[in-house]
């Protein structure tokens, strides 16, 4: 009892709905875990990044960018030189900036034993608010590019940037530790530091409710985890965070370095606020992607020195509480979403009867998952899309796949009891067709047009008599096989096998109504006995070594009207053509023995058949004959076999 409830449980649609549900979750869960999702989870992060990036609703920060553009390196030569750099910082401190960040590798005199680079060093150490800096990690991932070394260490931060590929920047680096064990601070961190200080007294520190974690004003910063979001195994290495670019990609207040070196500058530009130093050149480019960059109609570049302008400016709406923080599930939490959206895509496939209801819940389920994730980027929340859209387009296709080929496995077996009645192309149209195909349980009777072909072999009787039961059933069965797949190859339909004899026609069920198919048919029967004939020959070489009788076959081809239709009971019941096209192929099967007695195959055909065959085919005329129970005489040839031109 318990055993049949199990194997009745194990049938079930809803239990192997289930388990496939489980099993693609498995599969996902494994590619997801492996990190093969990352790069399009990243690329959908992207593409609903701008809803909340560009939505314009954080206050502007009090940033003004100083480029040095192209221009600018030729009339000033680069790199800039020390009595230009002086000029510069000189006139910016003139007009009582916050904080002035040099986002430029100064490492050296510019030129070496210029008169002016003491006076640099000096005027920077003089002026705590001016940031330097260094590169903490070259290309290769070791080494240094240091700043001035008369510099006070106070006063240089390093200026990575955590990159993903194809160079897009979507995180920060706030901190990080050097191998002497000391806490290294990002050029940007260093600037809102002094802003926020300058300002408002605010000053970043741990926070003693979380461990940790970083207080910056009321809220509390948390490093980003290796598995935040989209993320697998990331290298969050120091203190990250995800960066908003808030406004972007609106352009932060700017001027260039020849305009300020040239004439007199608006203080307004320049007086509180956070002075940003960077190179826009094309000649010696500085230049990163975002998230927003896919979305900028012109160039889709951002300068280095841009990156860290927005990376000051969500710190300090952070520090005002005009902005939260990025925030995703936990790692268990992503893990039952994506196992939610595999099971009922799974469960789903119950309910769709068609391939539109199936593209239909994908594309509802896909919207919904769009929309949720969409909402959650407006909202600051990273919930990961990819694998769960990859889970329930999965679970949809290989639970319907499972159920289209359930229905398949059915429907053949329905087909192999009809055909144990019908052939098994009669009993395919019967299925799909069958509501105009049967009445009452009976097929439909219908005139055709049709090429009908009879097979006979040669001297069967003398050569059963000679043989063992079992070994001529072997030896016919084998024989049988083989001209039965020639006839199929060809499109035939194997209608009967009497005896030794097969009858084959070319034109069933489906009425042929022009006159081109009906030629198909006839070119196609001829094709099948050529092909019939060279099988024979090959068989015949099988028997020779075997020590098997070396019988030989006549086949008989004729194209005319047909009656199709079934015959019997309703409980059993045969499809089948009558007719005289059906008696006239059989006549010249059988017609005049003598007639090629020594060829291993003879081929005769009616002049209605010889009538529809291209000039490729060889005939020979037999002439005009009176077949055995035909009143009329029929004109008979012989077919030799096709030229291959």
């Amino acid at each position: 009892m318990i055993a049949m409830l199990l194997k009745r449980i194990q049938h079930s649609p809803l239990f192997l709905a289930l388990l496939l549900g489980h099993i693609v979750y498995a599969g996902v869960f494994l590619l997801q875990h492996q990190g093969l999702l990352q790069s399009a989870e990243l690329y959908s992060y992207d593409w609903l990044f701008p809803s909340r990036a560009m939505a314009k609703t954080q206050q502007a920060a009090p940033i003004t960018m100083v480029w040095l553009e192209d221009e600018d390196q030729r009339l000033f030569g680069w790199p800039i030189t020390d009595r230009d750099l002086l000029r510069l910082l000189k006139k910016l401190q003139s007009v009582s900036p916050s904080v002035i960040g040099l986002d430029v590798y100064r490492d050296a005199p510019v030129p070496l034993g210029n008169p002016h680079y003491r006076d640099l060093v000096q005027f920077i150490s003089q002026h705590q608010n001016i940031v330097l800096i260094k590169k903490f990690y070259n290309e290769q991932g070791s080494g240094y590019v240091q700043a001035l070394p008369e510099i006070n260490s106070q006063q240089i931060s390093f200026n990575d940037l955590p990159t993903d590929a194809g160079s897009i920047i979507r995180r920060g680096l706030l901190y990080i530790g050097d191998e002497k064990g000391n806490v290294l601070e990002s050029f940007s961190m260093k600037l809102a530091r002094y802003y926020l200080f300058f300002k408002h007294g605010i000053s970043p520190q741990a926070d003693p409710d979380n461990a940790g974690q970083l207080l910056l004003g009321q809220q509390s910063l948390a490093p980003l985890p290796p598995d935040f979001g989209g993320y697998v195994a990331g290298d969050m290495a120091g203190f990250q965070l995800m960066l908003t670019y808030p406004n972007a990609p609106t352009p932060f207040a700017q001027v260039n370095l020849r305009t300020l070196l040239s004439g007199d500058i608006d203080p307004a530009l320049f007086k509180d606020r956070i002075i940003i130093i960077g190179v826009k050149a094309e000649a010696t480019p500085d230049f990163l992607f975002t998230p927003y960059s896919r979305w900028l109609k012109d160039d889709d570049r951002v300068a280095g020195a841009e990156i860290h302008a927005y990376i000051v400016s969500q710190l300090l709406h952070v520090a005002s509480s005009q902005q939260a923080l990025w925030h995703s599930w936990p790692q268990h939490y992503q893990w039952f979403w994506l196992w939610l959206w595999c099971l009922i895509g799974a469960l789903v496939c119950l309910w769709s009867h068609s391939v539109w209801q199936l593209i239909g819940f994908i594309v509802f389920g896909i919207s919904i998952m769009a929309g949720v994730s969409y909402w959650g980027v407006k909202h600051l929340f990273w919930l990961p899309s990819v694998a769960p859209a990859l889970g329930w387009i999965t679970a949809l296709l290989s639970m319907n796949f499972y159920l289209v080929f359930r229905e398949k496995s059915q429907r053949n077996t329905l087909m192999q009891l009809f055909s144990s009645h019908v052939s098994r192309e009669v009993a395919s149209v019967i299925w799909q067709e069958r509501e105009q195909f049967l009445r009452n349980g009976r097929l439909f009777s219908q005139r055709l047009t049709a090429t009908v072909l009879f097979t006979d072999l040669q001297n069967f009787t003398t050569v059963s008599e000679k043989m063992e039961p079992q070994a001529l059933m072997e030896w016919l069965n084998h024989y049988m096989a083989s001209m039965v797949k020639v006839i199929e190859l060809y499109h035939g339909q194997v209608n009967k096998f009497i005896g030794d004899a097969i009858m084959a026609v070319y034109g069933i069920p489906i009425p042929r109504t022009t006159e081109a198919e009906i030629q198909r048919d006839a070119i196609n029967a001829v094709e099948c006995a050529l092909h019939m004939r060279a099988e024979i020959e090959h068989l015949r070489q099988e028997w020779r070594q075997q020590g098997l009788p070396q019988i030989r076959m006549r086949i008989g081809i004729f194209t005319g009207s047909v009656i199709a239709g079934s015959l019997g009971g309703i409980e059993r019941q045969e499809y089948t053509v009558i007719g005289d096209t059906v008696n006239t192929a059989s006549r010249l099967e059988s017609f005049d023995k003598s007639i090629e007695q020594n060829s291993v195959c003879r081929i005769l055909i009616g002049e209605s058949t010889a009538q529809y065959l291209p000039e490729r085919f060889v005939l020979e005329r037999v002439g005009g004959v009176h077949l055995k129970g035909k009143a009329t005489e029929v004109v008979v040839y012989s077919v030799v076999g096709q030229t291959t031109v």
